[in-house]
């Protein structure tokens, strides 16, 4: 009895030392690790619902489907139809969630609120 426990007590700090010694990897980094959610949209074009509200006149503009750009999670660009007067809009760029919902400015005084489909054109 007395040997066993002699021999447990060398034991314990063996294995103590060996799983010090193990050399753990360098977890990789995370994609997008700059923003507090996962994101599930890798860079492209995707269908999005725009609604323009304008913070002055009260007005509203709704497009359906239209694809707007989306890089690193961050939608860089929306994809008016021709002739559309917001084409000229500076917009800033802004994250995209995991459910695809965004809320862009733009430099006329416009609000973009986005609802992107995950479905790349």
């Amino acid at each position: 009895m007395k040997y066993r426990f002699i021999f447990f007590l060398l034991l314990v700090p063996a294995l103590a030392f060996s799983q010090q010694a193990k050399v753990k990897k360098a977890l990789p980094e995370k994609k997008n690790s700059h923003l507090p959610y996962a994101c599930i949209f890798e860079d492209g074009a995707y269908p999005a619902t725009v609604i323009q509200r304008n913070s002055i006149s009260k007005d509203s503009t709704f497009f359906a489907r239209i694809p707007v750009e989306i890089e690193g999670c961050l939608v860089l660009a929306i994809r008016f139809p021709k002739g559309s007067k917001f084409l000229q809009d500076t917009l800033q760029i802004n994250d995209i969630d995991d459910l695809g919902n965004s809320i862009i400015q733009g430099k006329n005084g416009n609000y973009y609120v986005i609802q992107a489909k995950y479905e790349p054109l």
